[in-house]
């Protein structure tokens, strides 16, 4: 690895090196395939010289080829700012973006089977858990799957015929069915049922507002 400081062949003294000095040889590392080096080298290149666009351009494609996307999309912003013209910069954010993206809904889809599973285990413990039956529900319709919502909110909503939450998540699931009669029919009893201090009242005028038209 290159030092970042070397010594002056006449008097021995230390002097901070150029930062193309450190560009120089991240490209080098590119070129053999060491993108952690190259990263390295092109951190150190910015140390020296912060408005380095060139350097800070790389960095943020060599972290996104290392899958650092999120750090990448950071650095590219930076040189979009500064010059908006700069070339490749568009192609470079938007391959950035992807990654972050893909990362994120991998990590979305991990977390979603975890949060299943919890509840589940609460229903398995405890098969009068209304609460466990509703996040339930919840969790379902948050990852798309309205089938399995409408069951668990159905068995919450067995539990707890008179809470006007589960009458508005099921009108919502419905919705998303395309089961607006169904809908308009949760939605209607949801406010019923609702009292002026829930949070939640203006959610279920605009909801059976939108199942009416």
């Amino acid at each position: 690895m290159v030092p970042s400081d070397d010594r002056c062949p006449n008097c021995g003294a230390g002097r901070r090196a150029d930062p193309d000095h450190h560009f120089k040889a991240a490209m080098d590392s590119v070129a053999n395939s060491d993108i952690e080096s190259a990263i390295s080298q092109l951190e150190r290149c910015l140390e020296e010289h912060p408005d380095h666009l060139p350097g800070r351009f790389n960095l943020g494609v060599a972290l996104s080829l290392a899958d650092r996307c999120d750090e990448a999309i950071g650095h590219l912003y930076h040189v979009l700012t500064q010059d908006p013209e700069y070339p490749g910069i568009y192609t470079a954010l938007g391959e950035a973006a992807l990654g972050s993206y893909l990362y994120h809904e991998e990590q979305a889809r991990l977390k979603g089977e975890a949060m299943i599973q919890l509840f589940m285990r609460a229903i398995e413990q405890d098969d009068c858990d209304v609460d466990a039956y509703f996040s339930l529900g919840n969790a379902y319709l948050a990852l798309g799957n309205g089938e399995k919502a409408l069951s668990s909110l159905r068995s919450a909503l067995a539990l707890d015929p008179r809470s006007a939450a589960i009458h508005y998540m099921m009108a919502k699931t419905c919705m998303m069915l395309g089961r607006f009669g169904e809908a308009r029919l949760m939605a209607r009893k949801a406010l019923e049922l609702c009292t002026p201090s829930d949070h939640f009242l203006g959610d279920i005028e605009n909801l059976l507002t939108e199942v009416q038209c």
